[in-house]
């Protein structure tokens, strides 16, 4: 599955038909609920911190949700995410992100590549 993704409405449609790709391939609603969760964050942060679009590249192979997230000007994540301080406004994002997921990296061109486990 893929997306363009350019403003807040384009990340709310793509949601959506994310979450219909992911129950159609029979994805139980707790990895649902992570997948959306990262690619909520991801991308949003990629629309907000970063003046370019953004893409998302879905697929569901041997137990794994591979989600791959390109933008037109890549937005360059910390190799480490730390969860900020209880009075903190932001900055717990990509400790979430972190926590659901068994991968993240990025690509020496930018592009965001983070792996789910299948929750059964």
């Amino acid at each position: 599955m893929f997306f363009k993704v350019n403003n807040l409405k384009d990340l709310q449609d793509a949601m959506e038909h994310l979450c219909e790709f992911l129950l159609r391939s029979e994805i139980p609603m707790e990895s649902i609920f992570d997948s959306k969760l990262v690619v909520s964050e991801l991308i949003g942060n990629v629309l907000k911190h970063s003046d370019g679009m953004a893409s998302l590249h879905t697929e569901v192979k041997d137990g794994l949700i591979n989600l791959k997230i390109a933008s037109t000007k890549p937005y360059v994540l910390p190799e480490k995410s730390v969860c900020s301080d209880v009075f903190s406004e932001h900055g717990r994002g990509l400790f979430l992100v972190d926590s659901v997921c068994l991968t993240r990296s990025q690509t020496s061109n930018g592009d965001i590549l983070v792996t789910l486990a299948i929750k059964k």
